[in-house]
């Protein structure tokens, strides 16, 4: 009988189980992806702007998927982090190369680091779309064929804060940033601009970033007793650079700073951020065109995706992915010497959320927006970021 029973209950379970699999719905193969790179700032001391940035670019691919992907497959975006370090996005590059098998990357983010990776991309045929890097150091390089900006270079950048020194009747100048291919260019500019205007330039001191203890260059700067400071960073250091000039009071001389700076969080650094507002502080950023008709949906978009405002290249790098997924699919395939041709093709004029893109032969857009901010004490330890007016070129 044991035996009997058994064998009914082997019988029972298979009966069982293959009722259940023929009453699951059919497997279907996974959906075809075409994965593209993103080498972002997720940590470092740009972590803070990385994270905004990288919501838009996943905003972005959102919205293309949703819209059918790229060659009838859905589009897939490889994010590595660069850490702010211009070794680690190259290593990032050769990852997503090597290993993924990308034919086309959104960034890296910082201009160091697209200058670590722009011979790279040239000998692997693999075109970056940087929506951030904005040294002039970069244009005459020989790889610029395999490297786009969505941003413009600091040529332009430079002028506006050379140009606010002028304006504003100061006869001394002293000069301060990192030392590396942000900063050096901004520096570069500026002093061309400011020298040929007879401004005197007190002191002009190049710092690393990564040191983060200042007060020898704050020191010299003071005892230099410029008109103005111009300071160019990013979040970290120049929180520190913040701190300490306070201590110093170098908050009773007027300041300049570079959009490296735009962002920096008051909850993070709130001694950088009462230092920028009791200072005379003015700063400048990339700005959306007051014009361009398709910011105020992005906008709304991301407000709705993100529950947040976007910030500083978060429009420029929206327009990255667009641009590429456009890229790849007037190039009918995922092959990054088409990708790149399809790039220059789209850069004539493209309209984009940040405003018109146009590239000229080295992948440099031509023309842009610029706002020049304050920073505002609204209440009690809340602090605010107000454009004062656009400059457009």
């Amino acid at each position: 009988m044991s035996k009997k029973i058994a064998a009914v209950r082997v019988a029972v379970v298979v009966a069982l189980v293959l009722a259940l699999v023929f009453a699951l719905p059919a497997c279907t193969e996974p959906k075809e992806q075409i994965k593209i790179g993103g080498i972002l700032c997720m940590t470092g001391a740009l972590a803070a702007m990385g994270d905004l940035i990288s919501q838009s670019a996943r905003l972005a691919v959102e919205e293309i998927n949703a819209d059918g992907g790229v060659l009838g497959a859905e589009l897939y975006l490889k994010i590595e982090d660069s850490a702010t370090s211009d070794t680690i996005a190259f290593e990032a590059y050769k990852r997503l190369v090597e290993v993924d098998g990308v034919q086309v990357i959104v960034g890296p983010m910082i201009s160091g680091a697209v200058m670590s990776s722009g011979a790279y991309a040239d000998d692997m045929k693999v075109p970056m779309v940087s929506p951030s890097a904005t040294s002039p150091i970069i244009t005459p390089q020989t790889w610029t064929d395999w490297v786009f900006r969505t941003c413009t270079d600091d040529h332009f950048q430079g002028s506006v804060l050379a140009n606010i020194i002028i304006d504003e009747g100061y006869d001394t100048a002293a000069i301060l940033v990192q030392d590396n291919p942000y900063g050096i260019g901004l520096e570069l500019v500026v002093t061309d601009i400011l020298e040929d205007a007879g401004v005197e330039i007190v002191e002009s001191i190049r710092y690393d970033e990564l040191k983060l203890d200042y007060l020898t260059e704050l020191n010299a700067i003071k005892d230099a007793n410029p008109d103005v400071i111009l300071q160019v960073g990013y979040h970290t250091d120049s929180a520190v650079v913040y701190e300490q000039a306070g201590d110093l009071g170098l908050d009773a001389i007027p300041w300049l700073v570079a959009e490296g700076v735009y962002g920096l969080e008051a909850e993070t650094y709130p001694a950088a951020a009462e230092f920028m507002a009791e200072a005379n502080l003015l700063g400048c950023t990339l700005a959306e065109e007051a014009e361009a008709p398709k910011y105020a949906s992005f906008k709304a978009a991301y407000e709705a995706r993100w529950g947040e405002s976007p910030g500083v290249y978060c429009d420029t790098v929206y327009d990255a992915v667009k641009l590429i997924a456009l890229a790849i699919e007037e190039a009918g395939e995922y092959d990054g010497a088409k990708i790149r041709n399809q790039l220059y093709a789209l850069g004539d004029g493209y309209s984009g959320t940040s405003g018109t893109i146009t590239w000229d032969t080295n992948g440099d857009r031509l023309g842009a927006t610029y706002g020049v901010w304050d920073y505002v004490e609204t209440a009690p330890g809340e602090y605010e970021y107000q454009i004062l007016y656009h400059i457009k070129f």
